[in-house]
């Protein structure tokens, strides 16, 4: 059997009934995501407008599946419960000058809370994936002034990034890559949708040279870059994380296609492999989350969270690396990233699929692959990255 088809029998069987299921909000519109690891417990009614604009993003892409055969699920009614959702953002999240509400609670109303430019991404991605499956441009006007927002933002130093702040003169390497991936998908949709998208093709560039700025000589990516050369031999400067990197990767290899820019494509296709490498477990598998955790302690909660769970084998990184992998193998053929595919997808259907551990797939589990009942970033439980990088596998296997 297949990647594409293993990929489409967990999308079909195993994540979408859960969540189509147990997710939607169909008083309030919005979508429920507060489970614990295992699916078994809803924990709260609350709404993180994080995880509110992946679902939105998450439903429109499968509506675009589903409409060309590529899963068997019914794409009005996908389409449906993104465009509620959508609406319940609109209505509820998005502020005045280009900002989001970070936490709602059942019916909408904001909860007190820092913002995050990574909300304020998310709701404009998953925004940006409707505008293109609807083909309405109506979307976009949200979309355009968000990210305009995050960009000067982060142009300027220092966005707000919770759950993952960084001291003043750290600049993080997520919030690179998530305005990076936004602008993408809002390309993609002005596209679709016959709007104006030179102008915005220049910012698409801009957020590639941004995420590439990481790339060291060594082929990782720096996860942190720090100014101050005296706070550069710190827990939280020389930290990696390959997983990030990886999913920066595919992010980098779909920007240039769309810019017909390659330039990058060699340096990214030879960090790769060089990323699997190190975060594998060799002893027991798997992708750990942290590596280089060694350096000065600094003090912090992100450094506490790098810390205390740099052993742990995250769902996402797993997901991400598969894609990536398989992406520079199809497209690229790149035999090394081929060879790792195997290893990482193996592992990830070995592991990840919650069976007996629970419903849906268990998402963080320790070193050893036993499951943990904790959540990761926000308490929610959210199927983002495995539904999304599950359908990049099953897109890419049609060619």
């Amino acid at each position: 059997m297949g990647p594409e088809h293993a990929a489409r029998r967990q999308l079909e069987d195993v994540i979408f009934p859960f969540w189509l299921a147990n997710g939607i909000d169909e008083v309030n519109g919005g979508y429920y995501t507060c489970f614990d690891n295992r699916g078994r417990t809803r924990l709260s009614t609350d709404k993180y407008t994080w995880s509110q604009g992946r679902f939105v993003w998450l439903l429109a892409r499968a509506a675009r599946l589903a409409e060309r055969g590529l899963l068997a699920l019914d794409p009005a009614e996908l389409l449906s419960h993104a465009e509620r959702g959508a609406r319940f953002l609109v209505d509820h999240a998005v502020r005045p000058g280009g900002t989001c509400a970070y936490l709602l609670d059942e019916t909408g109303t904001e909860k007190p809370s820092e913002r995050s430019i990574y909300a304020d991404c998310f709701v404009a991605m998953g925004l940006s994936e409707l505008s293109r499956q609807t083909g309405s441009p109506e979307w976009l006007d949200v979309v355009d002034p968000i990210l305009t927002r995050v960009s000067d933002d982060i142009t300027n130093g220092d966005p707000p990034t919770p759950p993952y702040p960084l001291p003043p003169g750290h600049s993080g390497f997520g919030a690179r890559m998530i305005l990076l991936n936004a602008r993408l998908d809002q390309v993609r949709a002005h596209e679709r949708t016959g709007g104006e998208a030179a102008g915005l093709k220049g910012e698409l560039a801009g957020a590639l040279r941004g995420v590439m700025a990481h790339r060291e000589e060594t082929g990782l990516f720096a996860e942190v870059l720090v100014g101050d050369p005296g706070q550069r031999d710190t827990v939280l400067a020389r930290h990696r994380n390959p997983g990030h990197a990886l999913e920066g990767a595919w992010m980098v290899l779909e920007a240039g296609e769309l810019l017909g820019d390659h330039r990058a494509d060699g340096q990214v296709l030879d960090s790769i492999s060089k990323l699997c490498a190190t975060g594998w477990d060799v002893e027991r598998g798997g992708l750990l989350r942290y590596t280089d955790v060694t350096g000065r302690r600094g003090g912090g909660a992100y450094e506490e969270l790098i810390l205390r769970t740099w052993t742990t084998k995250l769902w996402w990184v797993h997901t991400e690396a598969a894609y990536s992998t398989r992406l520079a193998a199809v497209k690229y053929g790149d035999k090394s990233a081929e060879r790792w595919f195997g290893e990482v997808w193996g592992y990830t259907l070995d592991t990840f699929p919650g069976r007996d551990d629970g419903e849906e797939w268990v998402q963080i589990r320790d070193r050893d692959g036993r499951p943990l009942d904790e959540v990761v970033a926000l308490p929610v439980k959210d199927p983002y990255h495995i539904a999304r990088n599950l359908m990049q596998i099953v897109e890419l296997g049609e060619g």
